[in-house]
């Protein structure tokens, strides 16, 4: 059986995302994570990243996406885990877009004294391996002080900071005694074995059996409200809310020291997906996944035996647990290799409830949406992108689209008229076959007119056999509405007799960008989320881009020389010097008689001309 790692990289990177909680780590081509955040839906925030890339972001945010080649993530099951986790990595990974706080705070926990005879709650942001108990972390400070208020009204355990010793203590009771916030230890009024009672029923409500508090807040919350006392009853209601936002913690934080490999396996006919979540230190750091190839999903147990033994065959570490969904056979033969390896015992650990079941069960989950999404898109693998495919089923064609060529025009009134023409090759940007046309026979504003000259020319060319242009696409994009789109029509028209394929045609409309096709009267408008819509869209810029970049050249490229050759004494060489100098006519004009007389070949009668000149 043979393990083989997942490829992340797709031709959209944020395609293949699950839209549900969880937190994205973005990647740079060393496979440095240079980005993390979290996100309620995953798909749906990393994708906004591309878009304000096409459209309008921040400097840093643009820097940054230039050097995204890949986005990974993991799912969590809350909003608040994913916060947290987020907390964790960046702290983990110090990626170079995050910010990051110099005090290095963290979020507070609930921490009770169980190395005291009558143990004390209070809150802390600092949770160490102590012996104590540790509970959290929490994300809303105000609701957690709320909830360690209201905790002591149904279970007295003690805030103060009194030496207590099992018997002979002589304080005085506080306030807190007298409204039953706290048994009176202080003062021998309640005994260990009665408080630990009460310290049982508190770690449990923090572990999160919290239905009995729940149930009876709820119950006073009607109770006050059949009564009409609405004023109470609001009481109730908020804090029975405070109660149940403050107990919103995560799985993947933990005061223990402990190292874990966290084990979740899916599986589909003949594969199957093994999600590793890493934890050190008690943090969930990081994710591995992989696929299995002949697994039988009868039997995964067996092929998570065989995972195992092949994984940490050259595994550079092995942690104190191993973390499984279900039972393997030679479980006793593997810890002993394992512990072997670690130089310490090691466990494999199948739990049954608690904070490494959760963690167990998120990586069945994430090795399920996996799976999941390698069946759904089966077009990655094949090296097609998904945007292409439903194209081709939208303009309901037979073949696939292979090569797109996208036109434009850019002029400036009648002057320095120019179209372009860029590639599009399996749906990526094919450079060396972009294409530019100075227009030579259209006189005054005519767009349309122009598209029809851009692509009569390259199809003339085409069929005269020149090998910059042999090469036919399998749908033409135009810049523009269905004026552009009937020009285009017209010029392919005039090759109805020659051996051309009827190339398939579509235009773009910038206004509110409508897709139009030849013979239909109603354009197909699509969703702003559209991945199919953001292809064309991108294409259809990069025409736009380098039609003007060829429009900027000329008229740059005329004004100098309309400009130099006014100037006596100053031949192609010297302005040539000039331009390579300076970079500008504008930067000539504004440079003193000595800059001028620094350039290599300006004697000084000339550079008087220049200054005379401009």
């Amino acid at each position: 059986m043979n393990t083989e790692q997942r490829d992340t990289a797709t031709p959209e990177l944020w395609q293949s995302l699950p839209n549900v909680a969880g937190v994205y780590l973005m990647k740079a081509s060393d496979g440095s994570v240079i980005y993390v955040g979290k996100a309620i839906r995953l798909r749906t925030r990393v994708r906004s990243y591309f878009r304000e890339r096409e459209k309008s972001a921040s400097a840093l945010t643009s820097q940054m996406m230039r050097y995204v080649t890949e986005v990974d993530y993991i799912v969590t099951e809350t909003e608040v885990e994913a916060l947290i986790l987020e907390n964790n990595l960046i702290k983990a990974h110090q990626p170079r877009y995050n910010v990051k706080l110099k005090d290095d705070k963290r979020y507070p926990y609930l921490r009770v004294t169980t190395d005291e005879p009558f143990p004390r709650i209070h809150i802390t942001r600092k949770a160490e391996n102590d012996g104590t108990r540790y509970f959290g972390p929490f994300v809303h400070v105000r609701s957690t002080r709320q909830v360690l208020k209201q905790l002591t009204k149904f279970f007295p355990i003690r805030t103060c900071t009194l030496p207590l010793t099992e018997t002979g203590n002589k304080y005085r009771v506080c306030l807190d005694y007298h409204i039953g916030r706290c048994p009176g230890p202080c003062a021998d009024k309640m005994s260990v074995a009665d408080y630990d009672e009460i310290v049982r029923k508190v770690c449990q409500f923090l572990s999160g059996n919290t239905d009995a508090v729940v149930k009876e807040l709820t119950e006073q919350m009607e109770a006050a409200a059949a009564a009409l006392d609405f004023e109470t009853a609001a009481k109730y209601r908020d804090t029975l809310k405070d109660v149940q936002q403050a107990i919103t913690t995560q799985n993947m934080d933990s005061v223990s020291a402990a190292d874990e490999d966290v084990i979740g396996i899916a599986a589909r006919t003949d594969i199957a997906c093994v999600q590793l979540l890493r934890v050190r230190d008690g943090k969930l750091l990081e994710r591995e996944h992989y696929y299995l190839n002949d697994a039988d999903p009868e039997v995964l147990a067996t092929a998570l035996s065989a995972f195992i033994s092949q994984y940490y065959q050259n595994a550079v570490f092995v942690p104190k647990t191993v973390v499984l969904p279900m039972p393997i056979a030679s479980a006793e033969l593997i810890e002993n290799w394992l512990s072997e390896k670690r130089g310490s015992r090691v466990g494999l650990n199948v739990p049954k409830a608690g904070r490494l079941r959760k963690l167990q069960t998120l990586a069945s989950k994430n090795a399920e949406i996996l799976l999941t999404q390698r069946e759904q898109n089966v077009v990655y693998s094949s090296g097609v992108e998904p945007a292409l495919v439903e194209l081709q089923e939208l303009l309901g064609l037979k073949h696939p689209l292979r090569r797109i060529e996208a036109y434009d025009i850019s002029t400036l009134g009648d002057r320095f008229a120019v179209g372009s023409m860029v590639v599009l090759e399996d749906g990526k940007p094919a450079s060396s076959e972009y294409r530019r046309f100075k227009i030579r026979s259209v006189e005054g504003q005519n767009d349309f007119a122009m598209m029809q000259e851009v692509i009569t020319r390259r199809f003339r060319r085409a069929l005269a056999d020149d090998e910059k242009f042999n090469k036919l696409p399998d749908l033409m994009l135009v810049d523009g509405g269905k004026g552009q789109l009937s020009a285009a029509q017209a010029a392919m028209k005039a090759f109805a007799a020659s051996h051309l394929p009827n190339i398939p045609m579509i235009a773009l409309a910038k206004r509110v960008e409508e897709i139009f096709v030849p013979g239909k009267s109603a354009a197909i408008v699509l969703r702003e989320d559209n991945p199919t819509l953001h292809m064309i869209q991108r294409l259809r810029d990069e025409a736009h881009r380098f039609a003007v970049t060829y429009h900027r050249r000329l008229r740059q490229k005329s004004l100098s020389a309309s400009v130099l050759d006014e100037i006596p004494n100053l031949g192609p060489k010297r302005k040539q010097a000039l331009l390579q100098h300076f970079g500008s006519i504008e930067a000539i004009r504004e440079a003193s008689l000595d800059r001028l007389l620094s350039v290599k070949g300006i004697p000084r009668s000339v550079a008087e001309n220049i200054r005379k000149h401009l």
